[in-house]
């Protein structure tokens, strides 16, 4: 028994010595509750596997990926992009264009294929403000409506992935194509 109390004092007095005040160096980053705001990688390389490329697809859009800006059409033409988003500029704008990352005031109204409305700015009487560029609106919106010009207006039409897909919303069933019809009236 003596011989364990003497092994474990020496451990101790070991351990203690190495611990000497003067050797421990504290270097403060941050104080306490502070953000550090993270510089994204310069360049535009994006990660990736050896041999792939990257690009504007559905699938990127509906994880957050970055898409090129839907520019108008010629009036009464439209176009199909990858996924099933269609758009048509029904009238030209000549006002200032809405990029990501900006807020777009917009009249619209959005329908389902039978024609039922399930929303529309009419009934309120105001325009809606939406930041764009941010991923918090439906893919279709993020995709179609940057590259619009003020005074613009432009028919979508947007496949269920590109939409709410299986979710159930107010009006709207799982899996519904959308349909709107957008006025861009302002950026800020």
């Amino acid at each position: 028994m003596r011989l364990w109390l003497l092994g474990a004092l020496g451990l101790l007095s070991l351990s203690l010595a190495g611990c000497d005040s003067d050797q421990i160096q504290v270097i403060q980053v941050a104080p306490p509750g502070a953000v550090i705001p993270r510089k994204p990688p310069e360049g535009d390389d994006v990660a990736q596997a050896q041999g792939e490329t990257v690009t504007a697809s559905a699938r990127n859009a509906e994880r957050g990926g970055e898409v090129q800006k839907a520019q108008p059409t010629p009036v009464g033409q439209s176009i199909t992009l990858e996924g099933g988003l269609n758009y048509e500029t029904v009238k030209a704008g000549t006002g200032e264009e809405l990029t990501p990352g900006r807020v777009g005031v917009i009249n619209y109204e959005g329908t389902l294929d039978d024609g039922t409305v399930f929303d529309t700015t009419k009934k309120r009487g105001t325009p809606a403000e939406f930041t764009f560029g941010t991923n918090k609106l439906i893919p279709g919106w993020e995709r179609a409506v940057p590259g619009m010009k003020v005074g613009e207006i432009r028919k979508l039409t947007i496949p269920p992935l590109l939409g709410y897909k299986d979710e159930d919303k107010k009006g709207i069933p799982p899996n519904s194509t959308l349909h709107f019809e957008i006025e861009l009236v302002g950026v800020k």
